[in-house]
């Protein structure tokens, strides 16, 4: 198409577009404003007009009014929806839609860049206040003339969408029709003889349905049935192995062999594999397959092989395995019928959501870093506490929803053909999710998680009824730069009204006001590159909705990203430049320290953009694979053909290692003996893990409570109360933490006895009454399911159906010969549950304890020393001279998804972590109770180290760092350098120590902050900071002044870190007594000279 053409198809005001000289590839944008071609850009930069460039959807630029004013308070109850259907830019539509709704409660004032009002409309007479969302639309009903003419049809159509059923009584449903089918076969004698008439092990068809609940999507219920099916046959060959080797005993007269040999070889080995297997995997389905696995050998290993004399009858294992096969069946049938769930169409709304929250976030902290030079701390409304869960579960739900949907590669065409794109999308939103985290830092913006004593005494009661559903409120502070830049901005704002008032003021007087200027001059600039950003979010959820996408191409959404990018460097430049300016007037060619969270903000707004071209880019990619169609048998064959990728591992570095070999303590072996002897012990040292300490003991456990049921003396009582059930409920008390035990045990007892009262009173209430018994036990199991579904105790709705459905289906299986009384079989399950769940609590609090308490202090230990490696990762990759331009290129991509992909396992450690902190106030505590908020807050400042060194990592990998950076910064400072550094490090090492040694910490800790004023004090003192050239050279600089500001922030958390330790273990030297022992006194007066720094 002709220039012409095109011309005709702009808008009379569309600007020409800048267009770049250098192409865009993998390792990042040249950030200098020079690589532009401007020439048909107008020489003042378009923020001096009230109306700002605009890369529009459609491609071109054109001028526009982008506004982020405020609006008052009480519209926090926006609620957390899909925005695609409005965010389409008219005229005058902003980057937060605007109110001007006055309100009387203002509590978040903005900042006056203009005094004048010319050109900003957030002054202080302006009646907007400050909230970080706009108000929903109203809309309005039309009134009808004749209201009293409603037709029949009408109200038939409001009483079934009145009775229209949510998502969440949806899968409560679908699980009660799978548990009430799985009874039937034990209510009705047809469908009892479908499974060959077993009255003895019926229930367990109903049993199977509690464990394979169809609430699943359909490829988490094929990855379900995949391992229980598995765990089946593997109990199904122990099973066999046990009565062929028993069998074979008893007619060679060796019983006590065979006894031993069942004990000690066929039951302690497969519980052991599967107590490793569920402990190492630690994946719901295996946790399930396990149950069912204990059930079948605990059933027929125990209470059958302890009582067969040399018989080999197979009909008890096969009654168990029919029940168990029934009861999945009717599991993924109910899946697949009722109300089916894509894990797929599951995949695209995580998607969805969390770029939702990218949405919301970048609106949050864009507003924040221009407007708001007070930034009070408040509670969160939902749509900002939804943003900050979804961009926190990111780093886990992304990846389990794709897991789930490459499932159903199978039989789904949307993912067949499609799962490497998908998992270029994924790893790219994680890519994503962590630039987010290095905006937020450089914002100035803290999220922390209130207890719900702060949450009592919050401010903010207006949002108290937007959230009172809500389990945890998130708290938005500023930190140290936040705060200093606000008294900066304040300090600047006053001077200048006081120039401007005062009769004999200089002209000189209002060039102080240089922070306020640079701001001003980049608030529309950014403000663009904002809103360009999210309408690229907003396209692109659109790829993952139901709807048919409308609007650009990917093609077109990567273009508008380029042309923003390049439009909003333009404008940085002439904004540096009028910076410089004044810079040159005052003779300071550097930067003040209040300026550098300026500078932070910038360079991350641009990283956020150039990440989000690369989703684009990986959406386009999944387009195209979606365009091609792969058939069932090529992908069938492809699957077969394709090579898998070894995961490379992010790093070999193991914290905390006590037998680091070529050492005094772990020599090298040099002769054969010491070889073999070297080789027994790493075998028995694979004991100290957890995994292999926990299936040990497992099994331990289970050859000791399953020993009476094979002693003439204790068998017939073993059998006759049931203690097999004891055993089973040994295995599931039993989990890796004891809080979790603890909790578990809990559950346990309570469930039971409320279980087996329900089922008792109802079958004395209506004996033998067939029709009566099922519809109770399907009313029954609807609030049961309701609390394994959706209560945070859901474990409390499963063991309470699992004892009802042993009591009451057992009894309705003897409603013929009555040989058992129903409070009896009651108390035996109550009793042989109340074993189990002492016997479980024994063995996890004193064999082996792995508490939570102590878990969580040794992982944070091992987590400062991570985070100690990968800074020293850093500094030896930046510190390194490149040898070739196109080697260096190379190198810097494969460390860039190196050191990500470590990032990636810190955030996900975090998570682990605060897991184990959660489990916590569930074990007891003799010396009192355990400081949850103080280890909140230890987390809180891991999390903005690691957020730190993700935004350094960016830093160091550009391209300016090696060709002027480090020439000019890195190789003149290599002594201070080297001092911050080494205190970094052993700041870091030190902390992980006193936390896993629990002993006192010193009275000075290493002085990183004074080694980092030494070196920015050696900075300012450079020939090239004094000279003219760094004005010249400011937007290559610019990496530096992020790099120094990082640091600074790494220090102060390290500090934080160092003051909640001795709070934790207490100081070896008080403060007060160590300050007193360096003051020099006055012999005579007896009063301090000299107090030490």
């Amino acid at each position: 198409m002709s220039d012409k053409t095109d011309a005709k198809r702009r808008p009379k005001n569309a600007a020409p577009i800048p267009v770049s000289n250098k192409r865009y590839n993998d390792y990042g944008f040249a950030t200098s404003p020079k690589s532009f071609v401007s020439s048909d850009l107008p020489l003042a930069s378009p923020s001096v007009f009230s109306e700002i460039d605009v890369v529009l959807d459609d491609g071109t630029l054109q001028k526009r009014t982008v506004s982020l004013s405020t609006i008052p308070d009480h519209y926090f109850d926006e609620e957390y929806q899909d925005e695609s259907s409005h965010d389409t830019m008219d005229a005058s539509a902003p980057l937060l839609k605007n109110n001007t709704t006055s309100s009387k409660n203002k509590n978040y004032n903005s900042i006056p860049y203009d005094e004048e009002g010319s050109g900003s409309p957030t002054s202080n007479e302006s009646d907007s206040d400050g909230s970080f969302f706009s108000s929903p639309k109203q809309h309005y009903k039309p009134v009808n003339a004749t209201p009293n003419r409603i037709s029949i049809l009408s109200r038939i159509r409001s009483y079934v969408s009145y009775m229209e059923l949510s998502p969440q009584q949806r899968v409560v449903l679908k699980c009660s029709f799978a548990y009430c089918l799985g009874s039937l076969f034990t209510f009705i004698p047809a469908l009892n003889a479908l499974i060959g008439h077993n009255h003895v092990s019926s229930h367990y068809v109903a049993t199977a349905t509690v464990f394979f609940n169809p609430a699943k999507t359909l490829g988490a219920m094929m990855e379900a049935s995949l391992y229980g099916w598995g765990y089946a046959i593997f109990a199904l060959v122990i099973c066999l192995g046990s009565m062929l080797t028993t069998d074979f005993l008893f007619d060679q007269n060796m019983l006590l062999t065979a006894h031993v040999l069942s004990l000690g070889f066929w039951l302690a080995g497969s519980t052991f594999i599967v107590a490793f297997l569920k402990a190492h995997w630690n994946k719901p389905p295996v946790a399930t397959a396990s149950s069912l696995c204990f059930i079948i050998l605990f059933v027929i290993l125990v209470r059958e092989g302890s009582s067969n004399r040399g018989d080999f009858d197979t009909t008890r294992i096969e009654q168990i395995v029919s029940a168990v096969a029934a009861g999945t069946l009717i599991t993924v049938t109910c899946c697949i019928l009722f109300w089916p769930v894509s894990a797929s169409k599951k995949l695209k709304k995580d998607l969805e959501a969390t770029l939702l929250s990218y949405k919301v976030l970048l609106k949050l902290l864009t507003k924040t870093f221009l407007l708001d030079d007070d930034l009070p701390e408040f509670k969160a409304n939902k749509t900002l506490q939804n943003a900050i869960d979804s961009h926190r579960a990111s780093f886990i739900n992304l990846q389990k929803s794709l897991n789930e949907a490459k499932f159903e590669a199978v039989w789904n065409s949307d993912i067949r053909g499609c799962t490497g794109e998908y998992d270029a999308i994924v790893k790219s939103m994680e890519r994503l999710a962590q630039s987010v985290g290095g905006l937020k830092s450089s914002c100035g913006l803290q999220f922390e998680l209130l207890n719900q004593d702060q949450q009592a005494s919050g401010k903010r009661r207006l949002l108290k009824n937007a959230i009172k559903d809500e389990k945890e409120i998130w708290s938005i502070t500023a930190d140290h730069h936040r705060r200093k830049l606000e008294d900066e901005l304040k300090r600047q704002r006053s001077m200048r009204q006081y120039s401007s008032n005062s009769t004999d003021s200089t002209p000189d007087e209002p060039e102080d006001s240089t922070l306020i200027e640079f701001i001003k001059s980049i608030q529309q600039p950014l403000k663009s590159l904002a809103y360009t950003c999210k309408q690229t979010i907003v396209h692109l959820k659109k790829e993952f909705s139901d709807k048919p996408r409308t609007g650009p191409n990917n093609e077109t959404l990567k273009n508008n990203l380029v042309k923003a990018i390049a439009l909003f460097e333009v404008s940085k430049g002439q904004a540096v430049e009028r910076l410089n300016r004044c810079r040159k007037h005052h003779h300071d060619y550097i930067p003040k320290e209040d300026a550098f969270l300026v500078y932070f903000f910038v360079f991350n707004i641009i990283e956020f953009a150039q990440e989000l071209m690369c989703l684009v880019e990986a959406v386009q990619a999944l387009a195209e694979a979606k365009e091609k169609k792969h058939g069932f048998f090529e992908f069938i064959f492809q699957s077969f053909s394709k090579k898998r990728a070894k995961s490379s591992k992010a790093s070999s570095f193991v914290p905390n290692e006590r037998n680091t070999f070529n050492t005094l303590h772990t020599p090298i072996p040099k002769t054969k003996w010491r070889q073999l002897v070297l080789r027994v012990w790493r075998t028995f040292s694979l004991f100290k893990l957890q995994k292999v300490r926990y299936a040990t003991k497992a099994c331990v456990a289970t050859v000791i409570l399953a020993t009476p049921a094979f002693l003439k003396s204790t068998g017939d009582w073993f059998r006759e109360w049931r203690m097999e059930w004891a055993l089973i409920t040994l295995m599931v008390v039993m989990t890796p933490t004891l809080g979790q035990t603890n909790l578990v045990a809990i559950y346990r007892i309570f469930s039971t006895i409320l279980g087996c009262f329900v089922a008792a009173t109802l079958y004395l209430l209506f004996p033998d009454n067939t029709y009566v018994l099922i519809f109770c036990t399907w009313l029954f199991s609807i609030p049961n399911f309701w609390i394994i579904l959706h209560h945070k105790h859901g474990k409390f709705g499963q063991f309470t159906l699992l004892a009802y459905n042993l009591v009451m289906l057992n009894m309705f299986n003897d409603r013929e010969t009555h040989a058992i009384n129903v409070t009896h079989l009651a108390l035996q399950r109550c009793l042989s549950i109340l074993v189990g769940v002492v016997f479980g609590l024994f063995v996890t609090a004193y064999i082996w304890p792995y508490e939570a308490r102590v878990e969580l202090r040794k992982g944070v230990s091992d987590f400062l020393l991570r985070l100690a490696w990968l800074y020293q990762s850093l500094v030896s990759f930046y510190s390194k001279r490149p040898k070739g331009q196109t080697e260096a290129a190379l190198q810097r991509q494969q460390s860039s998804q190196f050191f990500m992909d470590y990032e990636l396992q810190l955030q996900r450690t975090l998570l682990e972590l605060q897991e184990l902190l959660n489990q916590t106030p569930n074990e007891p505590r003799l010396k009192g109770a355990f400081p949850v908020a103080t280890y909140r807050s230890i987390l809180a400042s891991c999390q903005n180290i690691t957020d730190k060194f993700s935004t350094m990592r960016s830093v160091i990998l550009k391209d300016e760092w090696f060709e002027q950076v480090q020439d000019d910064f890195i190789m003149p400072v290599s002594q201070e350098r080297k001092e911050m550094v080494g205190n970094v490090l052993l700041y870091l090492y030190t902390l992980a120590s006193a936390l896993r040694l629990k002993t006192p910490l010193p009275p000075y800790l290493p002085p990183a902050r004074q080694a980092w004023e030494s070196l920015i004090s050696r900075l300012r003192q450079l020939p090239v900071v004094k000279s003219k050239e760094l004005v010249q050279k400011d937007h290559i600089y610019l990496f530096y002044y992020a790099y120094v500001t990082v640091l600074d922030d790494i220090i102060r958390e390290l500090d934080k870190l160092g003051g909640n330790m001795a709070h934790l273990f207490g100081v070896i030297v008080p403060e007060e007594q160590w300050e007193s022992l360096f003051n020099m006194l006055d012999i005579e007066q007896n009063q301090p000279l000299l107090k030490s720094i």
